[in-house]
């Protein structure tokens, strides 16, 4: 037995899947935290006495925390590695829901929010990095998309189950086990038998070069800024990160404004449903999102044509459900709102190509870095999104309590951002098409295969044979 446990030891930190699913589970905490004003929010208008705006607020914070530390929480990977960073991060999102917790004023609550997308911002991006680093390039599309189911879990456990949790034990009570939740994981990360494959030796790591390789010296701003300018405009094979950027805020923002924060008051101030029946059609929002991304994931990886064609069809599925959701006259009854709302699950998972991008078209040592700045991009729109609508609501409904018509014109405000991100989305797809298909004709290698088509017409010219 003695000589068993350091043989079972050896290998959990030599496991690849031991050591991406210890990071997936702080992922689903993250996800958690991150949803759970989904259903809290009209709980937290009650206890803070503030408005639809505020609340807005407290969403569009962390969001903007978030989306700002992607760039600083890819660069932080890409030179400490993601194990050090998801122990930091969870000890750290932790904190700020027992702070939620206990928060009696609007200030602290905002600050405690703050902190809570500090901690989020560099989860996903480590996850993704231990799929890229410790599995082969063929099952890194699949692992994005089971690393996403690991989030969805989380956001299911924030609808169904965090509203009884809500009305059994109340605000506190439920804040403080959430938070105590990633507390607890992160010390039992400390323990070998749990952590082992995030606090290998050297010696391990030249075992596994091949899979993790240690992160490089830091080379001071000058590096730093030259790392995110070189993601950002893309190697000599084209601008594939400005590509993923405008396609993960084309196709996820508008649905995660609706899951995170104003889809639950939507249906029971503006359609008049029950709390339970609105968390009931938020969790089918999840879940309509599970099955898409075990469509749409294994499509992506093993069909890399069809990637931006799912792309634009989930952000035009988004605006669709968003405008008949905004103009069904009286109200759309319960079956068009589910249509509407698997309409809008279609773009989590299509998101997912922008981080394929990401990783095809950039360097090794840039990965973390230019996947930052795709996710950086969904989630800026959904900070977008979440001000504004709250901004809407206030104003037609002059701080009372919004209906119907009020929520119409939220809705369309998605509906504006929605369009202005997919056309940025399919301006910066013809560029990199125009590129890809000038280096084909001349010869040279490309990241993606492309064919041209009719479209390209006005921006490629084939060459004469």
């Amino acid at each position: 037995m003695t000589s068993l446990l350091p043989r079972l030891d050896r290998a959990a930190r030599r496991n690849p899947w031991v050591v991406w699913v210890t990071g997936c589970v702080v992922y689903l905490l993250a996800v958690l935290h991150r949803s759970s004003l989904g259903v809290a929010g009209p709980d937290a208008v009650a206890r803070l006495d503030i408005s639809s705006a505020q609340l807005g607020t407290f969403v569009m914070v962390q969001l903007a925390v978030y989306a700002a530390m992607q760039v600083p929480a890819g660069l932080a990977i890409d030179r400490i590695g993601p194990r050090r960073v998801l122990l930091l991060a969870t000890l750290i999102m932790g904190t700020a829901q027992v702070a939620f917790a206990f928060a009696g004023s609007y200030p602290l609550a905002l600050a405690a929010r703050a902190l809570l997308g500090l901690g989020d911002s560099a989860v996903y991006l480590s996850c993704l990095r231990l799929a890229a680093e410790w599995f082969p390039r063929s099952r890194y599309a699949v692992l994005t998309m089971f690393s996403g189911l690991f989030g969805m879990a989380g956001n299911l456990a924030a609808t169904v189950p965090l509203v009884w949790a809500l009305g059994e034990f109340g605000w506190t009570r439920t804040f403080l086990v959430t938070g105590a939740t990633s507390l607890i994981y992160a010390v039992l990360l400390l323990r070998p038998a749990v952590t082992a494959p995030f606090r290998s030796t050297r010696a391990h790591l030249a075992e596994v070069a091949d899979r993790e390789a240690e992160a490089p010296t830091p080379r001071g701003w000058a590096g730093v800024l030259g790392d995110v300018r070189a993601s950002w405009r893309g190697t000599e094979l084209g601008r594939g990160t400005q590509v993923g950027f405008w396609t993960h805020q084309a196709t996820m923002a508008g649905g995660t404004v609706i899951a995170m924060v104003w889809g639950f008051p939507y249906l029971t101030e503006g359609l008049g449903w029950s709390g339970d029946r609105a968390a009931a059609q938020l969790s089918l929002l999840v879940l309509g999102t599970l099955g898409f991304n075990l469509v749409i994931g294994p499509l992506a990886g093993r069909r890399p044509g069809w990637r931006m064609p799912l792309a634009i069809g989930a952000s035009l599925a988004g605006m669709l459900a968003l405008g008949m959701l905004a103009w069904w006259p009286g109200g759309p009854p319960a079956v068009a709102v589910t249509v509407a709302f698997l309409m809008l699950a279609v773009g989590g998972p299509a998101s997912q190509v922008g981080f394929h991008l990401a990783r095809d078209y950039n360097p090794r040592e840039r990965i973390s870095t230019a996947t930052g700045l795709v996710n950086m991009g969904g989630f800026a729109g959904a900070m977008v999104g979440v001000v504004v609508f709250g901004i809407v609501l206030d104003q037609l409904s002059r701080h009372g309590t919004p209906v119907l018509a009020d929520y119409r014109w939220a809705l369309l405000s998605l509906v504006a951002i929605s369009l202005f991100s997919t056309s940025m989305m399919l301006i910066s797809l013809v560029r990199l098409r125009r590129l890809a298909l000038g280096r084909i004709a001349a010869g040279e290698e490309v990241a993606l295969s492309v064919v041209a088509h009719w479209w390209d017409g006005a921006t490629y010219t084939r060459p004469r044979r």
